[in-house]
Formats: structure tokens, C-alpha cells, sequence
């Protein structure tokens, strides 16, 4: 008997990183894909697809009633707009279902120039709250990706309070940092994740309290045994991480939650019984160990453990026998025990007694065999086969993928098939496109309409505007020299210690000092605001009229206050990202006066960036750069101990208001760069202490004609090279 069967289910959307992998997906069940293009795609090192191979893969999708999702969900650089448009015109003319964006100035181009393209938005945009969700559904987009760190309550306010589709992960690979709050592997290499090339240093070894571990490596997100509880909340999408991954994993996953969310829509449930054979069949997909991530309300203890990071796998035995063989003996073989079958291209790895195997992997070629077949108790095989490296009797064998049917046949037997089962429709496509050609729409560049001089601008004696400087500081009582000198503008981060510390004093620090500005957080988890709302209503009602916003979602608690937008002086903060003229455009139209250009920037993209009339640019110049923000707690045995890596990079922690935030000890600078910022659009330099490790680096700036750093080790992060 059927029991509260559900209505309306989530789509199931599964992740596409070639041929192989798309029909994979397709034949477990999944009701959309989605894929990356050769650029523009968050996960570059992905095999990913050109123009021709997407129109293919989108008609053979569609005759499949699936639907289809490409992924541009980078940030664009400003050299880059003219191609985004020619790319967007194939979008456009092949017809797929959504465009995935983290880049709001994206944004800004879809809605005004693509409207027939539904926009979904990234979980790199950071988007953790309604206020947020609504602010882009008012700008015509149809979906966000909410983040991964949400617990189950803030997922359904989410949903009770938004009014645009939600998606949520519901299996695959956790980043520990906030999606597109990271800058880690863009600070150490120049491989930005906001750039689709993070390079992963979080899953590196470090050194901390006499002992080396994989202390930012947390575990794979498995959200099946929440399942039913996401379905209710209203959800629009269960996503699957894992455009890397092989078609395996693919057709595991997909299989799995497709008959998972088919049991739910039936019953209103999923059984016990059936969360455990499912739960066991998850492995096949040879993941890292799982975690359900914080949608308890609580992160579990486990979710990163030091001493393992790579995929775990599924065991094969425990080796009882190692020999030599070969002329020189310089081969190995073992003899293990299985009830595991094994064939010819399984990728297996070798786990070394004490270490996670992560250097130990190879695919198994001709040369095993089976030995014995056990019968009775415990039954299973007596197995033999060749390693590439010596180990030792008690090491574990495990498997961590395998060539399935679909990597035995391969993508371009898969792409044949595909085009032979839609040539009719593409000769269709082809015979319209010939009568009625499609118009192609073309990047504008806004004309170069500087700024007026505005409070704090400076007119030198050959009529140039030249920029203002502007400090931020997370401490007042570190803030109170700079406040009393002239030739600093001031901002204070609005943290909890420092809300605390100007309570019940906002009139008197009016009077005080009225230009004081400040900084709103980037993070406001529902149920969680209350404090900051508090004190912006009580700072707005003294006078206090300059903020910098690093969340849309914040202009709510300005839009409504009797003069509205235009009564403030707005500004973006550092994590509100703009990396192109359109995101300047883009943050002009919703009331910024200022954009602070994002610090992984480099010279280039810096200088070709312009303005329009009421709003000015802000460029860091000084800053201790956030490498990441987490809500994961980290296994800091020591918290004052910093964390040291192979390579003698040295960083720290910095915890406030329930977040870690990663920073590096080197600081980011370009004091001794200043004159290759030739933009005359750039109105403020800013030198950013927000996450400075102690006071005495902004000591340092008090007296600015006596400033000298030359004793510090700096960085130019990217404004020396290019930025990838």
C-alpha cells in the first residue's frame, strides 16, 4: 500500500565529462546532464566538449526527453567578453536548456542581450540565504545552486522564504572552502578555482604540532540518508558532483539516487532496508570515505581526517604472499584472498600499512590469474597478479575504478552512435538555419566616463584626479590612530567582536568620526543575521551613510530605509567578485558607487577596466589574502600553531564568528607597483588588514611618509603574470 507518495519530484541531474560518461547517465536514469565547454568551465581539466560535439550530445538529449545544462561558470576576464558573445550565439542557436554562472557581469549579458537562455547560478557564487536567492530572481534568473554547507533547517528557510529553483549536491567531492570564496590555489601558482584550474593544495600534506597530515581534506558528501527530508523542503534539483570522474562512478551514482528518489516519489520514504543496499552499492563508485557535510546541523568529527585524503576505494584483499619475478627480479607479484571479480584495465592501488595508498596506483594488465577457487565458509578465490612496486605481506588491495561497458567501447564509438541517431534533426537544423540566419548579437564596450571627484578624491596641480587610500581593520581599537590622522579613509569590518565593541556607542562615534564606512561579512546563514541588522539599522539611524557589501542579498537592508539606495554610499567588497566591464556595469545598475575590483586580478585586466558616470573603481594594494573561508572544523591540535607545507609556505588560522579563515603569512603587496596602475578610473587604493595575523603590520601604516615594508616577504599574487 502506497503511503504519501510525492507529487512533484526533483530532477535528477548528473554530471557529463565525455561521451562515455553522457550515456552513462542517460541509461541510469538521470532527467538532465550538464557539461563544460573547452573554456569557460569550472572543472578545465575535464575532458569537456567543443561547439559541434554539445549540438550532437543536445538533439540525441532532447529525442531522450533529457535536458541539458552548460557549464560557464568562471569568471570571464575582460579580454575575454568578445568571445563569451560568440560562444553564447551557439548556446543560443543549438538550444540548450540553462547556462550554470558564477560571473554576475554573465549575468548581466544573458538577461539583457540572451534572454531565450535560462541562467542557473553557480554554487561558486556563494549564494547561502534568500535575501541573496531573491535579489538575483529579481534579476530574470531561473535557479541557484545553494551551497554545500547548509544544513537541512537553513536549506527549507531557504526554500520557505525564496522564490527561485533550488539546487542542492547530493553526492560527490566537498571542497572544504566555501564554492568561489577560494583563493588558494590561485595564491600559491597562479591556478585559480574561480579560473576552473585549482590545483587542490588543500588535499596536500602539511606540518602542524610535530606531525604531517592532510588537515584541509574533507570527505566525500553523500546526502542519501537525508533524501526524503531534501525532497519535502521543495527542492528543484538533486545534483551529482563529478565531471572528472569516469562513467562508472557515473552510472553507480546516477543508478543509485534515481532508484532512491523513485522509492521516495512512491512512498513518501526511503526504507532501511533500502538506504543499506543502496548505501553498499555506493561504493562501487569507489569514492573517499562519506560524509552527510553539516545537514544535521552539525559537522561530524570525521569529516576530515588527517592521515587519509586520497580515494579509499573498495578493498580487494590483503596481501598473504609477495615474490619476485622476472630475470632481474625487479617485478613483483602478489597472492591474496578475494570474493571480489577482477579484470584486465581495473584501476587498483596498493595500500601501504599506515599511509592512504595516493602514490600507489596502477591498471591491471594481463598477467593475473586465479589460483584456487575456495569453497565453503567464506569461499571466494586465491588471486595472483603483478605489481609495479614492492609491498609487503599485510598491505591492502583495493580497487578504485574499473572499464565498464562504456570505457570499453570509448567516446568515439559512443559519438558515431549519437551522430547516426540525430542526423534527420541536424540536416533539419541546418536547412532553417539556412532560411532564416540567425542574428548575431556582439559585445558593446561601455564608452570611458570617468567619475566625478567625489569626498576624499584629491585634484593634483595638473587637474588629474588622483585616488584617495582607504584601510579596512577587523579591531577598533587598532582603527582609532588611523581615525584620528588625516589622509586615511577608514573601514571596519563588521565582525562580532567589533559589533560588540561600538554597541550603544553609535551616536557618539558620529560625531566623532562621520565618514567612518563599513564592512558587512560575506557569510549570513539563515537564523543568523539577526545581530547585523541590528547594528546597520542602528548605524543608518545615526547618520553613518558608507558600506561595503560583499553578499547582493545585503542591499535588502539599505532599499528599505527612507531614502533608499541613493541615500548610502555603496560599495563591493572583496568577495562580491568583478573581474570584467560587464560586472562593473552589472553592480552600477544595482546602486554601487564603487566596485572593488577582485585582488586575483593582474595588471592587464586591471588597466582595461573603465566607469561610468557615479561609479568608481577600488583596486587592493596591501592585504593579508583570505586563502579560504569554512564552516568544516579543522583538526587544529594547537590553535595558535600555524600550518607549514612541503613547499615552507606558512599558514594560519583565523577564527571568527563560527567561520576559519585560511591566510597566508606572506602578504599580498603592490606598494612597489603603484605606478603600473596607469587606470584613471581607480579612485581608491585599499590596503586591506581585514585578516591581518596581528597589529603591528598596520602599526607599519600610521605614518605614511615613513612607511617602509622592504624587511617584509611580499607577493604580487598574479598582477606580475597572467591570470589563468
Amino acid at each position: 500500500m502506497i503511503s504519501n507518495p510525492m507529487k512533484i519530484l526533483p530532477e535528477l541531474l548528473a554530471p557529463v565529462g565525455n561521451f562515455e560518461t553522457f550515456m552513462a547517465a542517460i541509461d541510469a536514469g538521470a532527467d538532465a546532464v550538464y557539461l563544460g565547454l573547452k573554456k569557460f568551465s569550472a572543472r578545465a581539466r575535464a575532458e569537456n566538449f567543443t561547439l559541434p560535439d554539445l549540438e550532437l550530445m543536445t538533439l540525441y538529449a532532447h529525442k531522450r526527453g533529457i535536458r541539458l545544462y552548460v557549464a560557464l561558470n568562471t569568471l570571464i576576464r575582460n579580454d575575454e567578453l568578445n568571445e563569451i558573445y560568440r560562444t553564447l550565439n551557439e548556446l543560443s542557436r543549438i538550444g540548450v536548456d540553462a547556462i550554470i554562472v558564477q560571473d554576475l557581469g554573465l549575468v548581466n549579458i544573458l538577461r539583457r542581450d540572451f534572454p531565450e537562455l535560462s541562467v542557473h547560478l553557480s554554487t561558486q557564487l556563494a549564494i547561502h540565504n534568500a535575501a541573496g536567492a531573491n535579489r538575483l530572481a529579481a534579476q530574470g534568473c531561473k535557479r541557484v545552486v545553494l551551497g554545500r554547507e547548509l544544513s537541512l533547517a537553513e536549506i527549507e528557510t531557504v526554500a520557505q522564504k525564496s522564490s527561485i529553483e533550488l539546487e542542492l549536491f547530493v553526492y560527490g567531492a566537498l571542497c572544504v572552502s566555501v564554492a568561489g570564496l577560494c583563493q588558494f590555489s590561485s595564491f600559491f601558482g597562479g591556478q585559480s578555482a574561480n579560473r576552473g584550474r585549482c590545483s587542490q593544495p588543500c588535499r596536500r600534506p602539511y606540518r602542524h604540532a610535530g606531525e604531517e597530515g592532510n588537515f584541509f581534506s574533507p570527505a566525500d558528501f553523500n546526502a542519501l540518508d537525508f533524501l526524503p527530508e531534501l525532497v519535502r523542503s521543495g527542492i528543484t534539483s538533486c545534483k551529482i558532483e563529478g565531471r572528472m570522474k569516469g562513467s562508472q562512478y557515473v552510472s553507480v551514482v546516477v543508478g543509485v539516487f534515481r532508484r532512491a528518489l523513485d522509492e521516495i516519489k512512491n512512498s513518501g520514504e526511503l526504507a532501511p532496508a533500502s538506504r543499506k543496499a543502496l548505501a553498499e552499492e555506493l561504493k562501487e563508485a569507489y569514492a573517499r570515505p562519506t560524509t552527510a557535510g553539516n545537514l544535521s546541523g552539525r559537522y561530524s568529527t570525521t569529516i576530515i581526517e588527517p592521515q587519509r585524503a586520497a580515494t579509499i576505494g573498495v578493498v580487494v584483499g590483503k596481501v598473504r604472499r609477495v615474490s619476485r619475478e622476472g630475470r632481474e627480479k625487479k617485478s613483483w607479484r602478489i597472492l591474496l584472498r578475494s570474493n571480489r571479480e577482477l579484470a584486465s584495465g581495473d584501476r587498483l592501488k596498493i595500500i601501504f600499512q599506515g599511509k592512504d595508498g595516493r602514490d600507489n596506483s596502477f591498471t591491471l594488465k594481463d598477467g593475473f590469474r586465479i589460483e584456487k577457487k575456495r569453497a565453503g565458509k567464506g569461499g571466494g578465490m586465491i588471486v595472483s597478479l603483478p605489481v609495479p612496486f614492492a609491498c609487503q605481506v599485510g598491505d591492502l588491495l583495493v580497487k578504485v575504478g574499473s572499464r565498464d561497458q562504456y570505457g570499453r567501447r570509448g567516446g568515439a564509438w559512443f559519438r558515431r552512435q549519437i551522430e547516426e541517431a540525430v542526423r534527420d534533426q541536424l540536416k533539419e537544423k541546418e536547412l532553417i538555419a539556412k532560411s532564416k540566419p540567425q542574428r548575431e548579437r556582439r559585445y558593446q564596450a561601455a564608452k570611458c566616463l570617468l567619475p566625478a571627484a567625489g569626498a576624499g578624491d584629491k585634484i593634483s596641480q595638473d587637474g588629474k584626479k588622483s585616488s584617495s587610500w582607504l584601510i579596512k581593520l577587523a579591531d577598533f581599537s587598532v582603527a582609532q590612530p588611523f581615525l584620528q590622522r588625516r589622509g586615511w579613509r577608514v573601514a571596519l569590518d563588521l565582525n562580532g567582536k567589533l559589533m560588540a565593541s561600538v554597541a550603544g556607542r553609535e551616536r557618539d562615534l558620529f560625531r566623532r568620526y562621520p565618514e567612518i564606512e563599513w564592512s558587512l561579512p560575506a557569510l549570513q546563514y539563515p537564523g543568523r543575521g539577526a545581530p547585523l541588522v541590528e547594528i546597520i539599522k542602528r548605524l543608518t539611524k545615526v547618520g553613518f551613510r558608507r558600506f561595503h557589501l560583499n553578499g547582493l542579498g545585503q542591499l535588502d537592508l539599505f532599499s528599505d530605509s527612507c531614502g533608499g539606495l541613493a541615500d548610502f554610499q555603496l560599495a563591493t567588497g572583496p568577495f562580491l567578485h568583478a573581474a570584467n566591464q560587464s560586472a562593473v556595469d552589472f553592480y552600477a545598475a544595482q546602486g554601487f558607487s564603487l566596485v572593488h575590483l577582485t585582488p586575483e586580478l593582474d595588471e592587464s585586466t586591471i588597466n582595461s577596466l573603465k566607469t561610468g558616470a557615479g561609479i568608481a573603481l577600488g583596486v587592493t594594494v596591501f592585504s593579508f589574502i583570505p586563502l579560504l573561508l569554512t564552516r568544516v572544523p579543522l583538526p587544529q591540535k594547537r590553535r595558535n600553531e600555524n600550518f607549514i607545507s612541503r613547499r615552507r609556505e606558512e599558514i594560519t588560522v583565523i577564527k571568527r564568528d563560527g567561520l576559519s579563515t585560511l591566510v597566508d603569512l606572506v602578504p599580498f603587496s603592490l606598494m612597489d607597483h603603484l605606478e603600473r596602475l596607469r587606470n584613471p578610473a581607480i579612485s581608491l587604493k585599499i590596503v586591506d588588514l581585514t585578516w591581518a595575523p596581528n597589529a603591528s603590520v598596520a602599526r607599519r601604516f600610521i605614518n605614511f611618509r615613513r612607511l617602509r615594508l622592504d624587511d617584509l616577504e611580499v607577493s604580487t599574487y598574479n598582477f606580475c603574470e597572467s591570470w589563468y
